[in-house]
């Protein structure tokens, strides 16, 4: 019966694991793909590719920058497949050995039903799920196990290597995000409790292999100004206001509390649609809380020192980064408590256990094994409820998104920006890729940082395709326009792209709630026609960084309070040096005095190259109360920020002006 019983239980496993694994690589293009996790992507392919050796990670919401671990650990599969996908998928595995990781650290520390359980839990917690598919998710639990393992080996099993493990571990989590420094009160409270148990040349080795893993990162914070040390100076030492915010996120990534944040404007349909059961995740925070009270009365009087120990040690893990948070100098986010995996679910699965033992020595106290049955019963029922509810959280969010991909919660998933670079690749061949969106920054927002991980090993550029229109200096050019701007009404493609002969409509991308990327294709060695209504500015006016002015269209007549557009058209004769460099246009009465002016970047000089001709599109809004007279229209470029007048030159470059005069604009009475 014990052999059967064995078998049972193993099986059950499997189906835990296997349950937790499809949940997890299940419709893996569906995932959260923004301006985090394209940095992250990004930064693995420059690490596998391109000799790029960073000694500090992505910025965090500490406005620190985290230590580089997760890049160099998604380089490994972007090594392998430069495509973002790689590294999702390789998430997702580290993510999913966490679940047999659990399970081994629970039976070893709590018993294999215990370990079971706690499992099985963690398996379908949609919370966990959703994080264990984001390559940002940069604390992985699989980590934590491992730190928390080596830990309980040092103090309850007395393994001397284990702590030099611990050391490592911890240096491990800190490479991956700064928030688990949490973890280093948990590591001085077991050597302060246990240091007269402990060796100090085992204590001595773990002390240098911390210093040694984290010391790139701290040479390169010495030779930079300590800028980070600053930081996290000032976060620990600045004013802070006690919060609860901390219990609170720790209680819903139990479940699905507040999940419905994801859908976006449609939290409401969404809630909507499994609103008898939300209940279920009040019995969750409730079996948490029993285990909370278990566990303290374990580590204060439990029968053995070992279990004594564990529980401390369960106890500790949960409660440190909580209360290291809950008077907090900034706002506290949710997702620094992915740390707390699979904490909460080992002292769910203990109680459990010591619950149905007791109940069973109560029932055969008594004689009356049947209530143990009904007991038994009820929980089991109670606990394939639970579970088929975080299921239905789960499908009904990937559902929502499927549907409205677009949400401000969510995001657009990979899976639609994914298949719009891959048009766009196939239709460049050779050429070249110019991405237009509202947004120009790679790693700064969100549209280039996806598509510059997306669009890797392709050249592609980006310009805001609001105000610029750039056609680089080669035969076959493919637009990729993304939905911000092809849901606007007017853009300056509406305006000069349409009007190229050569130009042809590609292939186009369709979101479900309407939004579209569109391509277009752009063959032709003259680009005469994009300058065509234009007046030419001579022979071109050369300014000091080699842009030149070519020609210019602008209205002869405007009234008070109208609104102008003014169209310039420029080339790059070498890319520049330095920069950035933003343009010009100014509205100046007969005195000088500025009375309207437009600026923008919207073709960034770190993207220029040799030969790039570019139109810009400039608002200028009359003031009403602007009289009938004559103006001047200006337009200049200057360094940004440093406000730095870039000025016109001669043939032998010479300074000779500040700008170039466009046109004269006569100002007439509304009537």
């Amino acid at each position: 019966m014990r052999a059967i019983s064995i078998r049972r239980h193993y099986l059950l496993l499997l189906a835990v694991l296997g349950l937790g694994l499809t949940l997890r690589f299940a419709q893996p293009t569906l995932v959260e793909f923004k301006r985090d996790e394209a940095t992250i992507a990004r930064v693995g392919q420059a690490i596998a590719y391109e000799g790029f050796r960073p000694a500090v990670g992505v910025d965090s919401s500490l406005g620190i920058d985290n230590l580089p671990l997760t890049p160099y650990l998604m380089a490994l599969p972007l090594r392998l497949w430069s495509d973002p996908l790689s590294a999702v998928l390789f998430t997702i595995l580290l993510n999913g050995l966490a679940l047999p990781a659990c399970y081994l650290l629970g039976k070893a520390m709590l018993g294999r039903r215990a370990a079971l359980l706690a499992t099985l839990l963690f398996a379908v917690s949609p919370w966990a799920v959703l994080y264990a598919r984001k390559i940002w998710a940069r604390t992985l639990p699989l980590f934590t196990l491992a730190f928390i393992a080596c830990l309980w080996l040092a103090v309850v099993r007395k393994r001397r290597w284990a702590l030099v493990a611990s050391f490592a571990a911890l240096a491990a989590l800190l490479g991956l995000q700064l928030e688990a420094l949490a973890f280093a009160p948990i590591l001085g409270l077991v050597l302060l409790r246990y240091h007269r148990e402990l060796d100090w040349r085992t204590l001595a080795m773990g002390s240098l292999v911390f210093v040694a893993l984290l010391a790139p990162y701290v040479l390169h914070d010495a030779r930079h100004g300590w800028p980070n040390a600053r930081g996290l100076l000032n976060y620990a030492g600045g004013d802070g206001a006690f919060s609860w915010d901390a219990v609170r996120y720790t209680v819903a990534l139990l479940g699905s509390q507040g999940i419905e944040g994801q859908a976006g404007p449609y939290f409401r349909q969404f809630r909507q649609a499994l609103s008898p059961f939300w209940w279920f995740n009040h019995l969750l925070a409730a079996l948490l809380l029993a285990g909370l009270g278990y566990g303290l009365h374990q580590a204060l009087h439990g029968p053995t020192a070992e279990r004594r120990r564990t529980f401390a040690l369960l106890l500790v893990w949960l409660a440190a980064p909580v209360l290291l948070q809950l008077r907090p100098s900034t706002p506290t986010q949710q997702h620094y408590f992915v740390m707390h995996y699979p904490a909460q679910y080992l002292l769910i699965g203990a109680f459990a256990v010591a619950l149905n033992d007791g109940l069973r020595r109560m029932a055969r106290s008594i004689r009356q094994r049947g209530i143990l049955s009904i007991a038994r019963a009820v929980a089991v029922a109670g606990l394939v409820a639970l579970c088929t509810w975080q299921l239905l959280v789960t499908s009904t969010l990937r559902a929502t998104m499927v549907a409205h991909p677009s949400t401000g919660g969510y995001g657009i998933p990979l899976r639609d920006s994914r298949h719009a670079a891959q048009q766009a690749r196939h239709l460049a061949e050779e050429g070249e890729i110019v991405v237009l969106s509202s947004e120009t920054m790679p790693f700064m927002t969100e549209t280039p940082s996806v598509f510059s991980a997306l669009l890797f090993g392709t050249p592609h550029r980006f310009a805001d395709g609001r105000v610029v229109l750039p056609l680089p200096e080669r035969e076959r050019v493919v637009y990729l326009i993304t939905p911000d701007l092809t849901s606007l009404p007017a853009t300056v493609l509406t305006e000069r792209l349409a009007h190229l002969p050569e130009l042809m409509e590609g292939p186009r991308v369709t979101l479900r709630d309407g939004l579209v990327y569109q391509t277009y294709l752009w063959e032709s060695t003259d680009r005469a026609a994009i300058t065509g209504g234009m007046i030419p500015l001579g022979s071109g006016i050369p300014f000091a960084n080699n842009v030149v002015f070519a020609a210019t269209e602008t209205p002869e007549r405007a009234s008070p309070g109208s609104h102008l557009d003014i169209w310039l058209a420029w080339w790059v004769r070498t890319a520049p040096m330095t920069g950035p460099y933003h343009f010009t246009v100014q509205l100046l009465d007969a005195e000088g005095r500025l009375l309207s002016q437009d600026d923008h970047a919207g073709y960034p000089s770190a993207g220029w190259q040799a030969g790039d001709l570019v139109v810009s599109r400039f608002g200028l809004a009359l003031p009403r109360s602007l009289s009938p007279n004559t103006y001047q229209l200006r337009a200049g470029v200057y360094r940004y920020p440093e406000i730095e007048v870039v000025p016109v030159v001669d043939p032998q470059g010479q300074p000779i002006d500040d700008g170039v005069t466009l046109g004269v604009l006569s100002v007439s009475s509304e009537d």
